[in-house]
């Protein structure tokens, strides 16, 4: 008889410490906090400072910051006889931030040379392309890969799309380079 009064006890005890930690969570959902929530617009270049209390904030919000971006773009063009050695070439640019192929000059038309350039370089993606995918398939790759078993299928997949996107992208810039773009 003793033994089932103190198993009673420890049951209320532990009923008792339950219940008391879901009113206190439910206290914890329930009350809001003193300072101001803000969802501010995000945007690759924004920039934010914001000093809040309990008597107000201030907020310093800068959506277009770093205004000019520099970057220094380093290739190696063909040179020599049938381009068989390579010249460095180091090219500087300062652009705005976000800004594209600048249209403004000609009343929104692109240039011949703007036209050409794209033309060339299209061209030349999709000749990377083809030739990725050839060499992925033509050097055993593939083949190899799909014989794995259970994801040899998702192997040769991903190698002959990978190889595609690369030679592509690699065909591309080589175009561009070609042609002075």
């Amino acid at each position: 008889m003793n033994t089932n009064i103190i198993f009673k006890g420890v049951a209320v005890a532990l009923g008792t410490a339950f219940v008391s930690s879901q009113f206190y969570a439910i206290n914890l959902l329930a009350t809001k906090p003193n300072l101001p929530m803000f969802d501010l617009p995000v945007s690759k270049y924004s920039t934010y400072e914001i000093e809040a209390n309990t008597q107000g904030y201030r907020i310093i919000h800068r959506m277009h910051d770093p205004k000019i971006i520099g970057s220094m773009e380093t290739s190696k063009k063909p040179a020599g006889f049938l381009g068989a050695s390579k010249a460095l070439s180091t090219k500087e640019t300062q652009r705005i931030a976000g800004e594209g192929i600048n249209l403004s000059q000609n009343n929104n038309q692109l240039t011949e040379k703007q036209i050409a350039c794209i033309k060339e370089k299209a061209k030349g993606e999709s000749t990377g392309q083809l030739i990725g995918t050839s060499v992925a398939t033509g050097t055993g790759l593939v083949t190899t890969l799909s014989n794995v078993p259970i994801v040899g299928w998702f192997l040769s997949g991903f190698a002959t799309n990978t190889a595609r996107r690369e030679g592509g992208k690699l065909g591309g810039s080589m175009a561009s380079d070609f042609n002075d773009c």
